[in-house]
C-alpha cells in the first residue's frame, strides 16, 4: 500500500473535508453554542455530516490558513480552505495574522472526519488574547510512534542520520530506538547549516503531527518546531565523519550485545556497480551491499572506498544510507561470479531450514553471471525488464531508462550470458505476511549497462510452428504441381484450345480463392479465437515459471498466426507464379514490404522473356523470398534491391541487402537453420548456380544464374515434397 510521501497531514485532512463537509446551513443564525473541550470532539462518534461546535484554545502552531489549537485536553486541526469551500467561513479574506502561536482565540465551527483524526472546519475566530503556549507533553515513544500525540505538543529526542529540503523548512531525519520521524522548522530559524546536525544527538520541542495514508491510517510522526530555542544538541557530532566505528561488511545489521544507538559507521568495499546522486554497490566476497548517497562523484568498478553511513534494516537486507563515500584505492574491476540463480536459491534456502547463515554468503548486492534465455522485453514505469529463464527459474533483469533502448532489440528464445547486481525481488503488499519464513526470496538482476546482457546464439527460425506451416506450402505446392501435370496431360491428349485452357485455368484460379476462404473461415478464425482466450486469461497467471511459459506459448501462436495469413495470400495471388516473373516479383515484394521497414526494390534490366517456365519461376522466386526475408530479419539493413536481369549468359537474379553480413561457410553449417541450403537445393534442381557473397560488415549479395538453354524448356527436377 503505497504511502502518501513528503505530504504532510494538512494536505489529506484538507481533502477529505472536502468530500465530507455539507454545505453551511442558510436563514437566520444559529443560537449562541456551548463551550466543548477538544478532547470530547475527538473522541465523539461522527456521522457522515458535520455538526456544530465552540471551542477554546491556544494557537500552537500555524502554517498558511491551517493551524492547531490546542487546550488543557487536547488540540486538533482548524482548516480555513476547506471551510470556506464548503460555505461555512463566509469573512472576507484569510485569518487575519494576528492568530499565531501564543495567542487565544475562540471558534465557532463545524466538527469532520478528517483524514486521520477529526478536525474543525470554522465559521468564526475572535483573538482573546496572548497566553503562554501549554506545556509539552512528557516524550512517551510508544504514544509519539502511534501517532496518538497527533497535534499536541510534546517532547521528542534521537540522532539526526540526514535533511531534506523542503523549500521555507529543513526536514530533519531522526531516528530513536530504531524508529524515524522527522522534525520540520523553518529555514531562518534553524541555527547553522543542516549538515552540522547530522550524526548528533537533539531534543525538541513542537506540534505532533501524522503521516498518512490515504486510508486514514497512521505511517510516521512529524514533530514541527516554531522557534529555534524548540531544539537543543544533546551529543555533538563527531568532527569528521569517517571517524565513525568500523564495521565490516558482514557484519552490518549483525547481532550485537548492545543496542544499537542509531549513530554513523564506517566500512570499506570494493565498488561494483555506481550511479552518482543515487547509490553504489560494494561487495565481499559472496556479499554485497547497497549504499544510498546523494554524492555526484563517479565511482568506477574497482574503487576501493571507504564509506560512513546509518545502517538501515527496513529492506529485507541491511543497507547503508544517508551516507559520504570517498575514495582510497583502486583495484583491478571484480570479476562477476559465476553462479545459477537456482544455486543461490538453494543455499538461502538451506540456511533457512537449519537456521543459520548461507556459506559462503547469501549473494544478494554481488555481481554475478550465468546462462539464461530471453523470454520477453517489456517496458515498465521506469525503465523496462528482460524476462528470463535460467535453466527452470524465471527472474526479471530490470534495466533504467538509459540502457533499455538499447535492450529492445533483443528477440525472445535469444541465448544470452547475464552479468549484474543480485537483488531481492519486492513482494507484493497483498502477498506479503509477517507469519511467513522470508528466506526464500526471489531474484532480480540490477543491468549495469547494455553490455550486461551479451547474445551468445540467435533463437532458430526454424520452429515447431514454422515448418508446420512449410509443410502445409509443400502440400498445397505439391498439389498445384499435380494439377499442372495433369491439365498439360488433357491438353496433350485432348488438344485443347486456347479458349479451354483459359476456362481451365480460371477455375483452377476460383478454386484455389475458394480453398483459401475455406481456410480463412476455419483455422484462421480458430487462430485467432484461441489468440483471444490466451490474451484474456494471462492477466490471471502469478507463478513466474508458468507465466514466462504462457508468454512463450502466446509468442508461438502469434507466430504461427502470421505463417497461416502468409499462406492464404499465397493462394489468392496466382499472379505470383502464373503471370510473368517481373510482375510476380514485384507483386512479392509488395507483400514482404508490408511486414517489414526495411525498404525494398526491384529493378529489371534486358530482354527477359514473356513467360518463364512455371516450375523455374517458382523456384526462382522462393529463392527471392528466402534471401529478402534473411535480409529483413537477421541483416540490420537500411535497404534492400532485387535485380532480375537478361543477357547472353542467361537470366541473372540478384538480392543484395547492405547489412551487417555474415561468414558464409559457419552460417551454412549452423544447426537447425535450412534457408541457405535450401536456396543451394532449389538452384540444383533448377540446374542453375547459385553464389552468396558475404563477409563481416561488407552486406550479402545473393546471385542465381539461369543458362540459356533451361529457358526454352522445364529444368530437370520436380518441387521438394
Amino acid at each position: 500500500m503505497a504511502a502518501v510521501q513528503g505530504w504532510h497531514a494538512v494536505a489529506v485532512v484538507a481533502m477529505v473535508a472536502m468530500a465530507t463537509a455539507v454545505a453551511a446551513p442558510q436563514g437566520e443564525p444559529p443560537a449562541p453554542r456551548e463551550f466543548v473541550s477538544i478532547a470530547s470532539v475527538m473522541a465523539a462518534p461522527l456521522p457522515d455530516t458535520a455538526h456544530p461546535v465552540r471551542i477554546r484554545g491556544i494557537v500552537t502552531w500555524r502554517r498558511g490558513n491551517g493551524m492547531i489549537v490546542q487546550d488543557d485536553s487536547a488540540g486538533i486541526w482548524i482548516e480555513v480552505a476547506d471551510a470556506r469551500r464548503a460555505g461555512y467561513w463566509q469573512a472576507q479574506g484569510d485569518p487575519s495574522p494576528d492568530i499565531r502561536e501564543g495567542v487565544e482565540v475562540e471558534i465557532e465551527g463545524w466538527s469532520n472526519q478528517g483524514g486521520y483524526a477529526p478536525n474543525i472546519l470554522p465559521e468564526t475566530m475572535r483573538i482573546l488574547g496572548e497566553k503562554p503556549e501549554p506545556g509539552p507533553r512528557a516524550y512517551d515513544p510508544e504514544r509519539f510512534f502511534q501517532g496518538v500525540d497527533d497535534c499536541l505538543r510534546v517532547t521528542a529526542r534521537g540522532v539526526v542520520q540526514g535533511f531534506r529540503d523542503d523549500g521555507d523548512r529543513w526536514l530533519l531525519l531522526v531516528v530513536e530506538g530504531g524508529r524515524r520521524f522527522t522534525v520540520a522548522i523553518d529555514k531562518q530559524r534553524l541555527g547553522g547549516s543542516p549538515e552540522d546536525y547530522v550524526d548528533s544527538v537533539i531534543t525538541c520541542i513542537g506540534v505532533a503531527t501524522a503521516q498518512f495514508n490515504t486510508r486514514g491510517q497512521f505511517l510516521s510522526p512529524r514533530l514541527n518546531l516554531t522557534a529555534a530555542s524548540d531544539l537543543t544538541i544533546e551529543q555533538a557530532p563527531l568532527a569528521t565523519a569517517f571517524e565513525a566505528p568500523q564495521v565490516a561488511l558482514r557484519a552490518l545489521g549483525g547481532y550485537r550485545p548492545e543496542a544499537p544507538d542509531g549513530h554513523r559507521i564506517s566500512t570499506r568495499g570494493v565498488v561494483t556497480h555506481a550511479v552518482p546522486g543515487r547509490f553504489l554497490y560494494l561487495q565481499d566476497g559472496c556479499l554485497g551491499v547497497r549504499v544510498e548517497t546523494t554524492s555526484r562523484e563517479r565511482y568506477q568498478p574497482g574503487d576501493v572506498v571507504e564509506v560512513a553511513g546509518f545502517v538501515d534494516c527496513s529492506g529485507y537486507v541491511a543497507s547503508l544510507a544517508e551516507s559520504l563515500v570517498r575514495k582510497i584505492s583502486q583495484s583491478p574491476p571484480p570479476a562477476p561470479l559465476p553462479i545459477q540463480p537456482a544455486t543461490i536459491a538453494q543455499i538461502n534456502a538451506l540456511a533457512a531450514q537449519r537456521f543459520t547463515v548461507a556459506r559462503p554468503g547469501d549473494y544478494y548486492g554481488c555481481l554475478v553471471q550465468f546462462p539464461a534465455r530471453v523470454i520477453d522485453v517489456q517496458r515498465a514505469t521506469r525503465g523496462g525488464q528482460v524476462l528470463l529463464i535460467a535453466g527452470d527459474t524465471g527472474m526479471t533483469a530490470i534495466a533504467d531508462p538509459v540502457i533499455f533502448p538499447e535492450l529492445r532489440k533483443l528477440e525472445s528464445g535469444s541465448e544470452v550470458m547475464v552479468t549484474g547486481i543480485v537483488r531481492p525481488e519486492p513482494e507484493l503488499d497483498d502477498e506479503a505476511s509477517p507469519w511467513q519464513s522470508t528466506n526464500d526470496k526471489r531474484i532480480q538482476i540490477l543491468l549495469r549497462s547494455a553490455d550486461d546482457i551479451a547474445v551468445v546464439r540467435a533463437p532458430s527460425w526454424w520452429k515447431p510452428h514454422r515448418l508446420l506451416a512449410a509443410l502445409a506450402v509443400v502440400a498445397a505446392l505439391a498439389g498445384v504441381a499435380a494439377g499442372w501435370i495433369v491439365l498439360l496431360r488433357r491438353q496433350v491428349g485432348r488438344q485443347l484450345s486456347l479458349i479451354e485452357s483459359q476456362l481451365q485455368a480460371k477455375a483452377a484460379v476460383e478454386e484455389r480463392q475458394r480453398i483459401a476462404r475455406e481456410f480463412h473461415d476455419t483455422l484462421e478464425q480458430d487462430l485467432a479465437g484461441v489468440a483471444l482466450r490466451m490474451d484474456a486469461a494471462a492477466g490471471r497467471v502469478q507463478d513466474g515459471r508458468a507465466r514466462a511459459e504462457f508468454e512463450q506459448q502466446r509468442a508461438l501462436l502469434a507466430r504461427l498466426r502470421a505463417e497461416t495469413r502468409d499462406f492464404l495470400w499465397d493462394l489468392q495471388e496466382p499472379q505470383r507464379s502464373d503471370g510473368s516473373l517481373p510482375a510476380s516479383l514485384s507483386s512479392q515484394a509488395a507483400y514482404q514490404q508490408s511486414l517489414m521497414s526495411v525498404p525494398i526494390t526491384v529493378h529489371t534490366t534486358g530482354d527477359i522473356p514473356a513467360r518463364v517456365p512455371p516450375l523455374l519461376q517458382y523456384h526462382l522466386l522462393r529463392i527471392a523470398r528466402e534471401a529478402v526475408a534473411n535480409a529483413g530479419r537477421h541483416a540490420d539493413a537500411t535497404r534492400i534491391e532485387v535485380r532480375l536481369r537478361a543477357g547472353a549468359e542467361g537470366l541473372v537474379l540478384e538480392v543484395i541487402d547492405d547489412g551487417v553480413g555474415f561468414p558464409v561457410e559457419a552460417g551454412e553449417s549452423r544447426h537447425g537453420h535450412f534457408g541457405l541450403r535450401g536456396m543451394r537445393e532449389r538452384a540444383r534442381r533448377m540446374g542453375a548456380t547459385l553464389v552468396i557473397d558475404s563477409g563481416e560488415g561488407r552486406g550479402t549479395k545473393v546471385s542465381v544464374r539461369v543458362h540459356p538453354d533451361i529457358l526454352h524448356g522445364e529444368p530437370q527436377a520436380t518441387p521438394e515434397s
